[in-house]
């Protein structure tokens, strides 16, 4: 029973074979054993050099993003912004309870108040002992002690100013405006929670330019230099391929990836990138040599790709070949072809194996 099947398996396997080679030429009335004459239009497997690229992949980030945050402790009265809402600078964004600092700005005008007329009465004072000392009624030393306390209560009332202009700014931290026009990419809290000093509140983008952060390698970082061109290709949008070069390559790479980071700008003019969108990213570094042969020569059977070639007799041959890159209107061949040999673009009839090859003017 087991030489039964092998001899099964085998028998199988070549009539597989010559179905595949024989379906190549299509003969309708089953003749596929070539010879005959086929005119055709042939080219030359040509080796020669072609641009070497890295292909890496990465995202977009907006070129600048603020993300906005307070100064001051405090329960969150109002957010005036919603995610995605277009602001202009000097737009409010969040405002925080004031009622505390309220009750600080009330004490420091009642402080100010205070010194001020603590300063009045010093200044009557000193007016009133300038004049007893002219009469000689009062000693030098009085004099200087009224003086002194005018001076004091001056002091005083500097520091209540002081304190309420204190006051004022950690206002300003309450009411929390826009420092620049652009997106709101996300709104970080909601009114009742609770803004601590530092905390991002809302971040905001501008969407005129965008940062592509590529991902590379450390066998392709060494070659690569700001300045250099790249192509972006945005997938998700088409048509959206940028040219553009390198502005910066990260020295140091990321430590769980142990990728580098390749840094480019592109602008924004139709409004359709968004930050977080992935990028493609192809980097040309130099030549290399590859086999092309013209992308109409690559006949496809199923899941393989040949080539009809002509042998050194003029007849039609199938190389089964490996196919890589397409470069215009020719297609690379990395396996299967060596370069120069003679490839059919196009017959005027199905080949067979075998057939007699005449070249077409």
């Amino acid at each position: 029973m087991a030489t039964r099947n092998v001899v099964n398996t085998t028998t199988a396997a070549l009539l597989a074979a010559a179905v595949l080679l024989g379906g190549c030429g299509s003969d309708p009335d089953g003749a596929a054993q070539g010879g005959r004459e086929v005119q055709a239009v042939t080219a030359t497997a040509e080796r020669t050099a072609v641009p070497r690229t890295i292909t890496a992949t990465g995202g977009l980030e907006a070129a600048t993003t603020v993300a906005v945050s307070t100064r001051m402790m405090g329960w969150v009265k109002q957010v005036h912004v919603q995610a995605g809402e277009q602001v202009k600078k000097g737009a409010p964004l969040v405002s925080i309870d004031d009622s505390d600092l309220r009750a600080k700005k009330a004490q420091a005008e009642a402080g100010i108040a205070e010194a001020a007329a603590v300063l009045a009465n010093a200044e009557t004072m000193v007016g009133r002992f300038e004049r007893l000392y002219a009469d000689k009624s009062v000693t030098k030393a009085q004099l200087d002690e009224v003086v002194t306390g005018r001076q004091r209560a001056a002091a005083g009332l500097d520091m209540a100013t002081a304190g309420l202009r204190e006051v004022n700014v950690h206002l300003g931290y309450l009411d929390i405006t826009a420092p620049v026009s652009g997106l709101v990419a996300r709104r970080l809290i909601e009114p009742g929670n609770m803004a601590s000093p530092g905390m991002p509140l809302v971040v905001l983008e501008q969407a005129e330019r965008f940062k592509v952060v590529a991902h590379v390698g450390e066998k392709d970082v060494s070659g690569l230099t700001a300045g250099a061109p790249l192509s972006v290709d945005v997938t998700s949008l088409p048509g959206a391929v940028f040219d553009t070069a390198i502005d910066r390559v990260v020295p140091a790479a990321n430590p769980g990836s142990r990728t580098y980071d390749v840094e480019a700008y592109l602008d924004n003019p139709d409004g359709r990138l968004r930050s977080g969108m992935f990028a493609r990213v192809t980097i040309p570094v130099g030549t290399r040599e590859a086999v092309l042969v013209p992308a109409a020569a690559v006949a496809h059977r199923g899941q393989l790709t040949g080539v009809w070639t002509v042998d050194a007799q003029g007849r039609a041959a199938l190389r089964w070949v490996r196919l890589g890159r397409t470069q215009g209107d020719r297609v690379e061949v990395v396996s299967g072809l060596e370069g120069g040999e003679t490839v059919i673009v196009s017959a005027d009839a199905p080949l067979v194996e075998g057939d007699k090859v005449v070249t077409r003017r």
